[in-house]
């Protein structure tokens, strides 16, 4: 008989999206446009989804197409999450029914623990009364759907506990001893439901007026009647995000009423029903008790499903523990991971605004910024004047005109776009290896690798930022430009997609005479056969 040793979770970490629909969202895939005149850009396109059926069991099926709207509610995303077993033979597989049964297990000995909490008025007040969460138990054997009503503690919770606010569901999915679809219906599952992505407040959270137009006067309702039922005495309410008074986040105006100076940016104490969850698995199998854990993060729809972040969460996550060793490839295989790569900067320059970006960081006056041998940081980026970083043989980009009214945006666009191709992109590494050094913004180093106790108006290091270093912080022209980190400072790549980049400029790059190296030679000869396969010739 096996022993179960350990059980975890798939996926350990997982993203849901608020809707307002009862119809979760179908599962779908990226790939590239297979149509004539797709150029191979990234589309979404349908893939095995799960039904949950009345009884509390699955049923696989391939959607014809990815509907994201009922009438005006979006559908959530809803995802569902498999436990794992890691046998005495060494072996990982899926915790079945079946398998639980042969481990001396059974359903009635499974139970989940579901906590989803909401911290963010508790984050910026520094009071836990400002919080809210909700937890629940289930049994293995209980396939009911049951919802996640939050409140809150302390003798002025925001959130009354006899008007908790509702943070999605959770349900067991019903193990069925079948197989649909290559599916496994015997699998441990659990279902997360966010959502519906409303907001609440207090009774006085009734109108206020836009504050980004005030000679328009035009007003708003902030929260619907029915969702006006936070508690007046909470200390939300007095939040006035006084970097005096509070240990802020940034951006720190990030929260309804920031913007009201009438109110001296009192908070109105507005909240939402995004949270985090917890969800926590005990299994009794041969007298063991066992634990696994997953996260769920609930947050807004996406709006472009078809466009990939270049710096993804996978990419954060290996960044943060990078294997000790990169796994061996071909040059040829490594220009294609480093265009996609591109063509995921050029994906989310498609939907920046970089006009309004650019305009909040250089014109609002960065203090501590200096020319020198940086790039600009006042109104003279990514203009002519932008030396020696902005190309003299590039047009000047000009002003908004009818026609044109993101001009910046435009460009960001269109020069995205040309590198995003591997055999484009060899050559402007090949051509032009200085100045791509020069236009891609370097990250944060390593802790072991910065000064200790550098002066906050010190020199830069070309190859690494440091954010006690006033200038590192700061935006310009350098690739991401005007992006915002999760602290306001300027984004970059990981450090661990920066070497990369840097390693295929000096592997791409021409030698002295005399110099090259044999994996160069090997890159060139290997972008000559892509050239030629991609034009069709053998």
């Amino acid at each position: 008989m096996s022993t179960i040793q350990e059980i975890f979770f798939l996926p350990p970490l997982a993203t849901a999206r608020l809707g307002g629909s009862d119809n979760p969202l179908d599962s779908f895939t990226w790939i590239e446009d297979p149509t004539l005149h797709g150029a191979g850009k990234t589309v979404i396109a349908p893939t095995t989804s799960l039904e949950v059926l009345q009884d509390g069991s699955l049923g696989p099926f391939l959607p014809t197409s990815i509907q994201f709207r009922d009438g005006n509610l979006l559908r959530p995303t809803a995802p569902f999450f498999e436990l794992w077993a890691k046998l005495d033979d060494g072996t990982e597989k899926p915790l079945t029914e079946k398998l639980l049964r042969q481990c001396s297990g059974s359903l009635d000995g499974v139970t989940f623990i579901v906590t989803a909490a909401n911290r963010k008025a508790a984050r910026r007040t520094g009071n836990s009364s400002c919080a809210f969460t909700a937890r629940i138990e289930v049994i293995g054997n209980d396939f009911g759907t049951h919802p996640l009503l939050a409140s809150g503690i302390g003798d002025q919770p925001l959130v009354l506990p006899g008007q908790p606010i509702p943070l999605g569901t959770f349900q067991v999915i019903r193990p069925v001893e079948a197989a649909a679809m290559d599916v496994d219906l015997n699998v441990l599952r659990v279902r997360l439901t966010p959502a519906k992505g409303e907001v609440y407040g207090p009774p006085s959270a009734t109108n206020a007026v836009e504050q980004d137009f005030p000679d328009l006067s035009r007003r708003y309702e902030l929260v619907p009647p029915a969702n006006r039922i936070l508690n007046p005495n909470s200390p939300w309410l007095n939040y006035t995000g006084d970097d005096t008074v509070y240990n802020n986040p940034e951006p720190w105006d990030t929260y309804d009423g920031a913007d009201d100076d009438s109110r001296n940016n009192q908070s109105y104490g507005v909240v939402d029903d995004t949270c985090d969850v917890l969800i926590e698995a005990i299994v009794i199998a041969a007298g063991d008790r066992l634990r696994a854990t997953t996260r769920a993060f609930c947050g807004p729809p996406d709006f472009s499903p078809d466009r990939r972040p270049f710096v993804s969460l996978a990419d954060e996550l290996i960044d943060r523990d990078p294997p000790a060793q990169e796994p061996s490839e071909l040059p040829l295989e490594a220009l294609d991971r480093l265009a996609d790569l591109f063509q995921r900067a050029y994906e989310t320059a498609s939907l920046a605004n970089v006009d309004a970006m650019r305009d909040r960081a250089v014109v609002g006056g960065q203090d501590g910024g200096t020319p020198r041998d940086r790039p600009r940081t006042d109104d003279a980026s990514m203009t002519p004047r932008d030396q020696p970083y902005y190309r003299k043989d590039q047009v000047e980009i000009g002003s908004p005109t009818p026609e044109e009214r993101l001009p910046y945006a435009a460009a960001a666009q269109d020069r995205h776009l040309a590198h995003a191709e591997a055999e484009d992109l060899a050559s402007l590494l090949r051509e032009h290896p200085d100045l791509v050094r020069r236009l891609i913004r370097p990250p944060y180093g390593a802790f072991k690798k910065l000064k200790t106790d550098p002066p906050a108006n010190s020199r830069p290091d070309p190859k690494q930022r440091d954010p006690r270093i006033v200038r590192d912080g700061l935006h310009d022209m350098r690739m991401p430009p005007y992006m915002r980190d999760s602290d306001a400072t300027a984004l970059s790549l990981t450090r661990r997609q920066y070497n990369f980049l840097m390693k295929m400029v000096d592997q791409l790059a021409p030698k002295k005479k005399g110099k090259t190296e044999p994996l160069q030679t090997r890159a060139h000869a290997h972008m000559a056969q892509v050239v030629q396969r991609r034009k069709g010739k053998p």
